[in-house]
């Protein structure tokens, strides 16, 4: 491999950190769409168990934005330990990276939103569009839902056990 297919690797890696960024910045406002639309391909699609799948950039946006605001009130996401893959192509990309997520959850029965821990990772794939990476695919897999005063961490059952 050549220094400049080398130097193009890493600043392909370096955008796609920066998108993921990006994206923890957008959920923290609440999926702000004009923080929120920009970083997925028209076709992507946003899945995680419990939560939703949404298949299209406009139902992702829409889907991420409800959530954000009838089920958590307030959020601080952080992405961590990114591993990024970048095809041989340089046009797509996987990534996987962990989820550590403080909120505040919506109480259906109108009590104060509980102080909630959620944690987990996101497997993704990516697409260089114009020069710039979207998200195509975004996989969550929760680990920990849980409020923060509850005796032990409420874990979601493994399949293998339910």
């Amino acid at each position: 491999m050549s220094v400049e297919q080398r130097l193009q690797r890493l600043e392909d890696i370096e955008s796609i950190k920066q998108l993921i960024a990006r994206y923890m910045t957008a959920a923290d406002h609440n999926a702000d769409p004009e923080k929120m639309a920009p970083c997925f391909t028209e076709d992507a699609v946003w899945n995680c168990e419990g939560i939703g799948r949404y298949e299209g950039r406009d139902a992702i946006v829409s889907g991420l934005r409800e959530v954000s605001t009838k089920q958590l009130s307030w959020a601080l996401h952080y992405a961590t330990q990114p591993i990024i893959e970048i095809a041989d192509d340089g046009q797509s990309a996987t990534g996987e990276y962990y989820l550590w997520e403080l909120a505040k959850a919506v109480q259906e029965d109108g009590s104060p939103d509980q102080d909630t821990w959620i944690g987990g990772w996101y497997e993704s794939t990516f697409r260089k569009e114009g020069g710039e990476w979207k998200f195509t695919h975004i996989e969550l897999i929760l680990k920990l839902l849980s409020p923060t005063d509850a005796a032990s961490w409420e874990t979601p059952i493994p399949p293998w056990k339910g």
